[in-house]
This record gives C-alpha cells, structure tokens and sequence, in this order.
C-alpha cells in the first residue's frame, strides 16, 4: 500500500521531541550552563567543514549564502550576548522578527535564512560531540507566531530537509 502522508511531521511540536519548551528543560541541561566551553570555539565552521566532508564541496553560489546566514546569525546572536551556538527559543523567535524587519527581504527570503540556522541546530543536536538535547529553533517555532510561519513557508517550499 501506497500513502501520500509525510513519514516527517511537518508540526514543529511533534518534531521538539522529548521538550517541548524550555521550562520543562532540566537546569543542568539548558545551553547556556555550556557557554565556557564554547567560548572560543567556531561551532558553524565545524558544521561547514562536516558538510563538506560529506562527500563534495559546496557549490560557490552556497558558500556565498551560507557566509551571509552566517553573517547576519552570529551578528544577531552575539548583540544578544551570547554565542553563536547556544540560543534560546526566544533568540530564534527575535531573529526571525529581525530577518523581517531589519532587511529588505521576503518571508521567503528570511523563512531560507530562519531555517538554514535551524539545519546548524539541528546538525548540533544530532550529534553527540554538542551537548544540545533539545532544539531551540523548533520549540520556538511550536509556541511562536513569526519562526512559526518562516518554519511553515520554509517545508511548504521544499527549503527544509
């Protein structure tokens, strides 16, 4: 039998897994007890390299994409005083409003730049060498009305793998 049903949920809340949002987070879990190990450490580069060792290199149009995701995430991010690897769920629910109000792009265009961020994430918490058990972008995207629709428009595209 054939089913035209998605094997992944497109619900962010399904998708949070064992938290769902950052109050039922353990205090000795939470990102931000990690920041001393994080301090000098360029996690997004790590996270470039991991990619490229997958097999090929990226192309340069996405290198040059990537740099300006990277750019504009770890300006954000570190205005907030934090590192570019340790968010909040409501860091990723201010950086989706700054995408849209502090540049001129689309909701398609910021939705690209929400989720490539959301991919880092995700690679982090997948990987047992970061100490991310839960994942900041999908939590806020399950609570919050703005990284909800750039999550929304981003799988409606085809833009989240």
């Amino acid at each position: 039998m054939v089913s035209d049903e998605r094997w992944i949920p497109v619900d962010p809340a399904v998708r949070a897994g064992m938290y769902q949002s950052l109050n039922q987070v353990p205090d000795h879990l939470r990102l931000e007890v990690y920041e001393y190990q994080f301090e000098e450490r360029d996690c997004w580069t790590e996270y470039l390299t991991a990619q490229s060792h997958a097999g090929t290199e990226l192309p340069v149009k996405r290198q040059q994409y990537l740099g300006r995701a990277e750019n504009r995430w770890k300006e954000f991010i570190q205005g907030r005083g934090k590192h570019h690897a340790l968010c909040s769920p409501e860091d990723a629910e201010s950086y989706a409003k700054h995408l849209l109000n502090h540049f001129p792009i689309s909701v398609d265009t910021a939705a690209r730049y929400w989720i490539e961020i959301e991919r880092f994430y995700r690679w982090m918490f997948q990987h047992t060498e970061y100490p991310h058990r839960y994942h900041p972008f999908v939590m806020s995207a399950a609570a919050n009305d703005v990284s909800r629709e750039l999550w929304v428009n981003a799988i409606e595209r085809g833009n989240h793998e």
